[in-house]
């Protein structure tokens, strides 16, 4: 197992999770876990989205949805060989 990891967390937020970690029947601890893996996951979403909206080219939502459906139709005809 990995050695013991350590943050320092401001007491009032610790408190307010111990209390909630109460409430659901978990640790503070596997709170604190869950919370970091939303907002790591949460910012790599951000991120995605972010680098989504700098390679759109300004194209409209109906003209995103229009190239996705040509290259999954294109696609598509490749993998039938026709």
């Amino acid at each position: 197992m990995d050695a013991e990891k350590n943050a320092t967390i401001d007491p009032e937020v610790w408190e307010q999770a111990r209390r909630e970690a109460s409430i659901v029947g978990i640790s503070p601890d596997e709170l604190a876990s869950e919370a970091l893996r939303r907002e790591i996951a949460r910012r790599a979403l951000a991120r995605i989205r972010r680098e989504g909206e700098a390679n759109r080219s300004g194209m409209t939502d109906d003209q995103v949805d229009e190239t996705v459906n040509t290259a999954v139709q294109d696609w598509r005809r490749e993998q039938r060989g026709l």
